[in-house]
């Protein structure tokens, strides 16, 4: 093995002016090799269809189908913690991506091959792993996946330069697009495209709204195979239909409510009149539009967008999906808030120009006795001047006192040679004059020449810019502070999801759904005795804390042993994925350690608390997993009734039953 990963090491580390196609091949099969694999491979996303390194096949003939690479490849980048996925095909579909580890049975492995430019390339691994990978196996593949990334990285590095000069021609119009307000669609139509590239959908369109979401202000769809049709200018210009306008608003105003995505996924379903009705069928008929969703965009907690993912196949736009495609939605929220704030910064560089374009300047040429010999300048006026009217004049006669000594220390210094700036304050305006020699044809000075800048607008068109440079900085630790929050509060909604909200053990849902996608050996089935008693006795916020203090007690005694959810009511469930024997042995440990201590209720006062409880093995030779499951926890629950029958305080395991 140490001989095949060395292989592997120097294939990985060939130069990317030698490596090709036929390098990652080679490394493809020290892969296999060292994982005792049949076969591996590297396949990248491509336009239409995932495409394999090394193979001329048609992608449509290839061991998986399409739309298997992409649920594959959407499991591990929506995931970038855990980019290697555990898969099980069967008649060339994917039915199962579970995250990798070992003992998890599975037919190929799957690892997005991170970049420089994108995550769009997958190490395919196929096996057949009917006991699941050793944790050898495990620890290997995280030493070959950043050894085949390089090496892939080096290869396509080539293309992806050409791709990038072409990505850098489209930021600079994106650039240009931000300082020209005639291009202004440009960045979001730029941004369109890039997120119906990423998220496969067909139409992505992205629409921007005013702070009281009253008028649609701007509306982009990306550039796609049909771009040119009728039916996608009329996308275009927001003419779905008679009303698609007030459509758009409404959507736009649910969104900003409910601060959640919309979703249709079948547009042809008649009970969905919000973001399709019947009036809009016929076009995205037309169009081949099967699925949509809508997501809101924020800033600084105000609706300023939303972005609308048009599928031309079905989606059940489930959890996984709306989370993909809600992080993709994450991400082009700064570019959109980027383009609002750039907006606003041109609006406020407008004004400063126009500020400038009529500063006060103007050009006087003095000879070596203060002659004036011209006099020039739209900003004569601020002195109170007309052009010429001084010239031909000596300017220390019109000048006396420290003014005028100032003036023909100035002047002296020009004819020394010396260029400089001085400042000075007059009739309450502040100037600036830039004094330069004026040579003769041996260099020798002759004159002096005075270029006078009116700075009274600048200097408060400075202090303006200051003043809104700490308005943005503001508002930038304002959307940063936004954004922690929202992250956080992700993040609590995520838990909350998950988890019982009085316990903090799994949710009833997250309970099942474990028990389907982990195959457990046996399912346990908890149930408090005599908790109306409680209730009735000391009332409900007693009967809280004795439900907190079972499920921390349940949760300690089968710590690393079996996942404890809370059923409902007073009942927990528990699934052990050690074997049936353990199991018991775990929640007879858990009954006697539920009665061990009394409860501490928040009065002060004492309970003693007992619990019964029915075990039963889970089987699936024949049963899928939901019915394996269904059948276990109803093979438990009635053995936890046997124990209540019997005299509560025990454990009852099917099949052993008194």
């Amino acid at each position: 093995m140490s001989v095949t990963l060395g292989a592997l090491s120097r294939l990985a580390a060939t130069p990317a002016n030698q490596a090709d196609v036929e390098t990652v091949v080679a490394a493809c099969a020290a892969v296999r090799d060292l994982l005792g694999a049949e076969e591996a491979y590297v396949i990248r996303g491509g336009d239409p269809a995932f495409v394999r390194l090394g193979s001329t096949d048609d992608p449509a003939d290839y061991e998986i189908k399409q739309r298997g690479y992409w649920h594959a490849w959407r499991e591990a980048a929506a995931n970038p913690e855990e980019p290697v996925r555990l898969l099980t095909v069967s008649g060339r579909l994917v039915e199962e991506v579970l995250p990798v580890g070992p003992g998890v049975p599975a037919t190929h492995i799957a690892a997005v091959l991170p970049g420089d430019e994108s995550n769009s390339e997958m190490l395919i691994i196929r096996g057949h792993w009917p006991t699941g990978l050793s944790p050898e196996q495990v620890e290997m593949l995280s030493t070959v996946r950043p050894l085949m990334a390089y090496l892939v990285t080096s290869v396509l590095d080539g293309e992806r330069q050409e791709r990038l000069q072409g990505q850098m021609r489209v930021l600079g119009d994106i650039a240009e697009a931000f300082t020209q307000a005639e291009h202004a669609e440009n960045p979001l139509s730029a941004l369109a495209t890039a997120l119906s590239r990423a998220s496969g959908f067909a139409w992505v369109a992205i629409l921007l709204f005013d702070p009281a979401i009253e008028r649609v202000l701007e509306r982009s769809v990306n550039l796609g195979r049909h771009s040119n049709t009728e039916t996608a200018e009329r996308g275009r210009r927001g003419q779905e239909s008679e009303n698609s306008v007030e459509r758009d608003l409404l959507v736009a105003r649910h969104v900003a409510w409910t601060r959640q995505p919309y979703a249709v996924p079948d547009v042809s379903d008649a009970s969905e009149q919000l973001l399709v009705n019947d009036e809009l069928r016929p076009f995205y008929e037309r169009a081949h539009i099967i699925s949509m969703a809508s997501f809101p965009v924020f800033v600084q907690e105000q609706l300023y967008a939303t972005i609308t993912f048009c599928g031309s196949e079905q989606h059940a736009f489930d959890e996984p999906e709306l989370g993909f495609l809600s992080s993709l939605v994450a991400q082009a929220g700064p570019t959109i808030r980027a383009l609002k704030l750039n907006r606003e910064l041109r609006e406020t560089e407008q004004r400063l120009r126009a500020v400038f374009t009529n500063a006060p300047v103007f050009i006087t040429v003095f000879e070596p006795d203060g002659k004036v010999v011209l006099l020039e300048g739209a900003g004569l006026g601020s002195i109170g001047q007309e052009a010429g009217s001084l010239v031909g004049t000596h300017i220390y006669d019109l000048m006396v006192g420290p003014f005028a000594d100032e003036l023909r220390a100035n002047i002296g210094r020009g004819l020394a040679g010396e260029s400089f700036a001085v400042d000075m304050q007059w009739n309450g305006r502040e100037f600036q004059t830039r004094f330069a020699p004026l040579r003769d044809h041996e260099g020798s000075p002759t004159g002096v020449i005075g270029v006078t800048t009116d700075e009274t607008e600048k200097l408060r068109a400075e202090r303006e810019l200051r003043r809104v440079n700490s308005e943005l900085s503001l508002a930038k630790e304002k959307a940063e502070a936004f954004a922690r929050e929202a992250e956080a509060s992700r993040q609590r909604a995520e838990f909350l999801a998950q988890h019982d909200a009085l316990t903090g053990v799994l949710s009833r849902r997250a309970w099942f759904d474990m028990a389907v996608a982990r195959h457990p050996a046996a399912i346990a089935v908890f149930d408090v005795d005599r908790f109306k008693s409680i209730n009735d006795a000391h009332g409900h916020p007693a009967g809280d804390s004795v439900l907190r203090a079972v499920a921390e007690r349940l949760t300690a005694a089968f710590k690393g042993e079996g996942y404890v959810g809370r059923l409902g009511g007073e009942e927990f469930g528990v699934l052990f994925t050690v074997p049936v024997e353990r199991a018991e042995q775990a929640c007879q440990r858990a009954v006697d350690l539920v009665a061990a201590t009394p409860c501490a209720l928040s009065a002060g006062s004492l309970v003693r608390v007992t619990v019964s409880a029915g075990l039963a093995p889970c089987r699936r030779s024949t049963d899928s997993a939901p019915d394996a499951v269904a059948r276990a926890y109803d093979v438990a629950d009635r053995a936890l009734y046997e124990a209540k029958n019997t005299g509560r305080h025990r454990l009852v395991t099917a099949g052993r039953a008194a």
